[in-house]
């Protein structure tokens, strides 16, 4: 059996995804059009785990909800995990809702293994977390 994927692994995809790895200020820009109040970053885990998105001031919205990753299957992770269910196309097939696409950019919606990486990360994680 392989390593369970870490951290690194979940950066990395996010990194890609926003083809953002090489430039902190585009993160900064994709951080605080989720979140006016700085609370929406990847640069840790502890920070991806606490981020909280609030975009357009509609309300706080937990990016990762504090769940029993380890028991849920990958369909209930996609619908309550805010960051699966985001990267993920729609039920109905259609785009994912995020990264919004640009021409102007590299950014990609993720694909199918690599939202399998970050459903098993989120499956290592401890239940309840502790902060």
């Amino acid at each position: 059996m392989a390593n369970p994927p870490t951290f690194a692994d979940v950066q990395t995809i996010l990194f890609t995804i926003t083809a953002s790895q090489d430039d902190i200020q585009e993160r900064i820009e994709i951080y605080g059009r989720h979140d006016a109040q700085g609370r929406y970053s990847w640069e840790s885990e502890r920070e991806l785990l606490a981020s909280i998105a609030n975009p357009y001031g509609r309300g706080d919205i937990p990016l990762i909800p504090d769940l029993p990753y380890a028991t849920m299957s990958d369909a209930d992770i996609t619908q309550k995990c805010t960051l699966v269910n985001k990267l993920s196309p729609g039920t109905d097939g259609s785009d994912p809702v995020m990264p919004p696409l640009s021409p102007a950019t590299a950014r990609r919606y993720a694909r199918p293994d690599e939202l399998a990486t970050i459903r098993d990360w989120l499956r290592t994680l401890p239940y309840p977390r502790g902060f």
